[in-house]
């Protein structure tokens, strides 16, 4: 009787405990230039899992290193593609809480090697990437660190690796693949799939050796290093994130993302000339994603005064643009963008919570 009774209540804890991450929510944090504003150089976002799990999506230049006081625990590092203004080839010197602070150029300073090298090393995280960008990527912290770095363990169907980690490691990322990251703790992980960008993706020549390093810069090349990507990431509480990376228009947003994942929240890149412009983008949550909330980034303008989207700015056009449809005829719904689709800025320092379904519960602007 005892061991039966036992049983039930081990059950009804598990059953609760179940019912609780799944009706968590997923807290996304823009770490960026100033605090409360969406600037030029932002592309690091910072997602925390229900059960922990705290991943950051392209740190760039606008996290302080390692020692930014921003970031915390840091298990995974997501990097699209090798561009500077992705990687790292310098990081933030500035107080972001200040007055003072900049947003259209920030002050930055070269980090020793690359700003995700630095963070992954000082943080003993994961870095998930190409194969090949990957590698370079486990040399780049290997030169932080002075010791080798370790391949990240993939373990079981789900080609999982626990966490916290005891020193950093790299885990190359196909496209149509996943890597899995579980808090040693908990009983489900993090799924993080590679998904198609359409983009270019070679490496400065400044993050290379001898002779490589001349040969490449004396000819104004960069090394080639394996395809750019996006990430589908599925969260424990259901919640699942489009992160497009640095894309063109791309099929690939309706029949992967949409129709195979189908995702809940877009982190769309919209600076124009590199990536979608702020049309393209609109088209492309509003036609071919169709989320249900989606967040701007990698706008190349300081977006934002007082956390309001300026008049003329991309940002503005992408905002008018998702309160109707895609071809700029007025919504029916005037307290969402088309088809009810949740436009939420990423205004830096500003923690946003995500529900299942895809809907913005705390921190939202609009």
């Amino acid at each position: 009787m005892k061991i039966q009774l036992k049983s039930i209540c081990s059950l009804v804890v598990l059953t609760l405990t179940c019912a609780v991450a799944e009706s968590a929510n997923v807290k996304v944090t823009p770490i960026g230039q100033r605090t409360g504003e969406f600037c030029a150089q932002d592309r690091a976002i910072l997602f925390e899992d229900p059960t922990g799990v705290r991943l950051l999506y392209d740190p760039g230049n606008t996290v302080a290193g390692a020692a930014d006081a921003r970031l915390g625990a840091v298990h995974a590092i997501l990097i699209s593609h090798a561009h500077s203004d992705h990687l790292g080839n310098a990081k933030l010197n500035q107080d972001p809480d200040s007055a003072a602070s900049s947003c259209s150029t920030a002050v930055t300073t070269p980090a020793p090697s690359s700003n995700t090298a630095e963070i992954a090393a000082g943080k003993q995280s994961a870095v998930i990437a190409g194969g090949p960008l990957a590698g370079i990527i486990g040399r780049l912290i290997a030169a932080v660190v002075g010791s080798p770095t370790s391949g990240c363990p993939a373990s079981g169907l789900t080609n999982e690796m626990t966490v916290p980690r005891m020193t950093a490691c790299t885990a190359g990322l196909g496209l149509g693949a996943k890597r899995t990251v579980r808090d040693v703790s908990a009983t489900q992980g993090v799924q993080i799939a590679a998904v198609t960008a359409e983009h270019t993706n070679e490496l400065s020549s400044a993050f290379l050796v001898d002779p490589e390093r001349t040969e490449l810069s004396s000819n104004g090349l960069g090394a080639y290093v394996g395809l750019a990507n996006g990430f589908v990431v599925t969260f424990t509480n259901g919640l699942k994130v489009y992160l497009s990376g640095d894309t063109g228009l791309s099929s690939d947003m309706s029949t992967i993302v949409r129709d195979y994942f189908g995702a809940d929240l877009a982190v769309i890149n919209m600076g124009d000339i590199f990536t979608t412009g702020p049309e393209e983008a609109a088209f492309a949550v509003t036609d071919l994603i169709r989320p249900v909330s989606v967040i701007p980034s990698h706008v190349n303008e300081a977006a934002t005064q007082g956390g309001i989207a300026v008049a003329g700015s991309r940002t503005a056009r992408f905002l008018d643009l998702l309160s109707s449809d895609s071809k700029g005829q007025a919504s029916d719904n005037s307290g969402r963008g088309h088809g009810g689709i949740s436009v939420q800025l990423p205004l830096s320092g500003i923690t946003m919570e995500f529900n299942p379904n895809g809907r913005c519960e705390a921190g939202c602007q609009r």
